[in-house]
């Protein structure tokens, strides 16, 4: 018995002085779950969601099944996690132009830039974020809730640019939906293997998108 306490308070006490092995283990553990993430996302871009199995998703990775069930229940649970973290980059696209000194058509596109290269860099663009039906009723409810939040945001950062003279007055409402259509489809039709770069689209878009918005020279 001396010794079983012995060796229980030893232990203790390598777990007090190594603090970093538990840490060490959430960073593990996030690390093969951004794996099974980005694994099934590339499948489902490439495949579709209906026809991808989390039995594919596991030889994917070389794992079985019963690991990829350790991180998500479902795969709609995978697909949930694409679809708000493409939200977070228009979150953080929002952040960036409300802390940018400039007018309301430089904060729209300091947003939309951020925003376009969020969606290139996650995943290789997905094109499934397009797919909210899929989705259980409470995550489909979550998601559409969240998106509305970042297009009147949108909407707000519009009307800004349209009250400070930056950008042509117009329908705010119908500029968000054009500008932001833009935007989230390109999931769709880029291809990695295209003859442009997510750089050159990334400018390009933002350099058209600027010019519908901005606002004609008063004349005379």
């Amino acid at each position: 018995m001396g010794t079983e306490r012995m060796n229980l308070s030893e232990r203790g006490r390598v777990r007090s002085a190594n603090p970093s092995l538990i840490f060490d283990k959430d960073a593990q553990r996030r690390q093969k779950r951004e794996a099974v993430i980005g694994v099934a996302a590339a499948a489902f871009n490439r495949r579709g969601f209906a026809n991808t199995s989390m039995d594919d998703v596991a030889r994917a990775l070389g794992v079985t099944k019963p690991t990829v069930y350790q991180y998500f229940s479902t795969k709609q649970d995978i697909l949930f996690e694409c679809h708000h973290r493409a939200m977070d980059h228009g979150e953080a696209g929002l952040n960036l132009a409300e802390n940018h000194h400039g007018n309301g058509c430089e904060k729209v596109i300091v947003y939309l830039r951020r925003y376009m290269q969020g969606i290139f860099g996650e995943f290789g663009t997905c094109a499934v974020l397009t797919d909210v039906d899929s989705l259980t009723e409470k995550q489909r409810d979550a998601v559409v809730a969240r998106r509305s939040e970042i297009s009147e945001a949108t909407r707000a950062l519009i009307e800004k640019g349209i009250g400070d003279g930056s950008i042509e007055p117009s329908n705010s409402k119908l500029a968000t939906l054009f500008i932001l259509g833009a935007v989230n489809w390109i999931p769709l039709w880029y291809r990695e293997y295209g003859p442009h770069t997510p750089d050159e689209i990334v400018e390009e878009f933002a350099r058209l998108l600027k010019r519908s918005l901005v606002a004609a020279p008063a004349s005379d």
